[in-house]
């Protein structure tokens, strides 16, 4: 299995071999962070994961040690980690090297992509818009944003960009997390930038379709941009 893939919504890992069970662990904890499962600042504990996953404690700890490398995670005492908080520096440092990298995808997916290829990420797309206009988990709605960076990332032709940017997107997905729990409170919805976010996403498809790579990159780095700044402005980030 690759390192860049994701596991099925439901993973039965009994009977899976050893060496396997760890990078299916690995993949399924990478996942749930992925999606948005748990907020900046939460702690987990080994024991309790491998109790959810229904597996020994080891191939959860050999996971939790590759995520801890890649940064993802953090370790603490009495075998527990911790996703890690919410920091402006490191926001900003991870941000700009994923912006930069998503726009290099992006411009690369111009001629790599079929139509087919296009059409299906235009679904992907428009399954965002349910993020600002339906009531639903939060998970599911950080998981629909991070699909379409998924599928462009696997697009890119370059594994390395891919796997870069699935890292990038898993330390950042708490704060999505973060940022759109609130979002349905205290006003904080912005009808603009949902309407200025569907023109964009409408002239990015219309770059691919036209293959013009110089575009579809320019227009990928605003997107995530101003997506940036929406998160930092839910979660209060000076």
């Amino acid at each position: 299995m690759d390192l860049i893939d994701s596991p099925k919504d439901t993973v039965s890992l009994a009977g899976v071999p050893a060496e396997t069970l760890s990078i299916q662990v690995y993949l399924t904890i990478r996942d749930r962070i992925f999606r948005g499962e748990w907020l900046p600042g939460t702690r987990l504990t080994l024991r309790a994961l491998a109790a959810e996953l229904g597996t020994s404690v080891q191939p959860v700890r050999d996971a939790i040690s590759k995520l801890t490398v890649e940064r993802v995670l953090i370790l603490r005492p009495n075998y527990s980690v911790q996703i890690p908080g919410i920091n402006r520096l490191m926001m900003d440092e991870l941000f700009s090297m994923r912006n930069l990298l998503e726009a290099e995808a992006a411009r690369r997916c111009a001629s790599l992509m079929s139509d087919v290829d296009i059409d299906e990420l235009e679904e992907a797309i428009r399954a965002t818009r349910r993020v600002y206009t339906l009531e639903t988990a939060t998970a599911n709605r950080v998981g629909e944003i991070q699909n379409v960076a998924r599928m462009l990332a696997l697009k890119s032709g370059s594994s390395t960009i891919a796997e870069q940017i699935i890292n990038l997107r898993t330390r950042t997905a708490p704060y999505y997390a973060a940022a759109l729990s609130r979002d349905d409170h205290e006003g904080n919805r912005d009808p603009e930038f949902v309407i200025f976010t569907i023109r964009i996403q409408d002239e990015f498809l219309r770059a691919l379709r036209r293959r013009d790579s110089v575009a579809a990159a320019e227009i990928r780095k605003v997107d995530l941009y101003t997506f940036q700044h929406y998160i930092y402005r839910l979660i209060n980030v000076p």
